[in-house]
This record gives C-alpha cells, structure tokens and sequence, in this order.
C-alpha cells in the first residue's frame, strides 16, 4: 500500500507540477500575446505615423511645385507683357521716326518748291518791267491788247505768289497737286510773256 500511496502521492505530485506548468505556460502565453499585440500595434502606429510623414513631406513638395509653377507662369506673364511692351513701343518709335523723316522730307520739298518758284517769280518779274518800260516807252504805238496781256500777267504772278503762300500756311495741302499747279502756272506766265516779247 505504500506503494500506492506513494503512487499517489507521487501522482498527486506530478498533478500538481503539471497544473503549476500549465498555469506558468498560459501566463506565458498570454503575456507573450499582449507582448506580441503591443508589438503590432507599435509597429502599426510607427508605421502610420511614418505614412502621415511621407503624405505631408509629399504634400508639401507638391505644394512647393505648384507654388514654383505658378511662380515661373507669373514671371513668364511678365515677360511676354514687357516683349509685347518693348515690340510696341519699338514700333511706335519707328513710326515716330518715319513720321518725322515725312514731315522733314514734306518740309524740305516746299522749301524747294518755294526757291524754284521765287528763282523763276523773280525773272518773271524782271521781264515784265521790262515790258512796261517798253510799253510806257512806246506810247500809242502799244495795241490795247498787249497792255491788257500785261495787266493779266501781273495778276496771274500774283495768284502764283498767293498759291506759294496758302502752300506755306496750309500743311495739310498735298505738295505734289500744290507743285503741279505752281509750275503749270508759271509755265503759262512765261508762255504769256514770250508772245508779248515777240509782239514788242
């Protein structure tokens, strides 16, 4: 019997040391577990946490670009307004140019036409003292249609003077019909005169 108390005891032990093991095993364990959850659940916030880092540093180097870009359509903006600025303002400086070489070149043609016209004015005039000289010379010789060819060039030379005038007060006249008028008029009052020099 002893043998069996023994046995039982010994069993009794060995129960006993199995229920201790299997306590120390599920304490173990379960501790492990909530060691294992805390480790998840680190390495899942490290890892969100890591996330929120790669969206914001990655919104904000959009952010930045966009910014850049808009920077760079900005300063695009402003120099295409400057070219178009400068291109304008070139042209109108050219047109200025061109403007004022017309109004100079316009210019310097009247006074042409005013020298020529006052050259050939002045040996019109001459002739035609010459001409009443020989008529006042000539008395009742003279028909009355030579003093009456006189009297109409005096006063187509002076129509001639007025012409040369308005020519030089009027600058929106064209010069070109101003020209052609003056010289055919001065044209005729040499004709005139050469028909009465060959009659005296």
């Amino acid at each position: 019997m002893l043998r069996l108390n023994t046995f039982t005891n010994c069993g009794v032990m060995a129960l006993l040391l199995a229920s201790v093991a299997c306590e120390k095993s599920v304490n173990e364990e379960r501790n492990e577990a909530v060691n294992a959850q805390r480790e998840a659940d680190e390495t899942a916030q490290a890892a969100a946490n890591e996330r929120g880092k790669e969206v914001a540093q990655a919104n904000q180097e959009a952010a930045k670009e966009i910014g850049e870009a808009r920077r760079e359509a900005h300063e695009d903006s402003l120099k295409a307004v400057e070219s178009e600025i400068e291109k304008t303002s070139g042209a109108q400086a050219n047109a200025n140019e061109e403007a004022k070489e017309a109004v100079d070149a316009t210019r310097e043609a009247r006074m042409d036409l005013k020298k020529s016209t006052d050259s050939r004015l002045k040996k019109i005039d001459e002739r035609t003292r010459e001409l009443h000289q020989k008529v006042d010379g000539a008395g009742a010789q003279v028909s009355a249609d030579v003093k009456s060819a006189l009297g109409d060039i005096d006063r187509q030379s002076a129509s001639v003077r007025s012409d040369l005038q308005r020519l030089e007060t009027a600058p929106a006249q064209p010069l070109t019909e101003a020209r052609t008028r003056i010289e055919r008029s001065l044209d005729a009052l040499e004709k005139s005169l050469d028909n009465l020099e060959d009659k005296l």
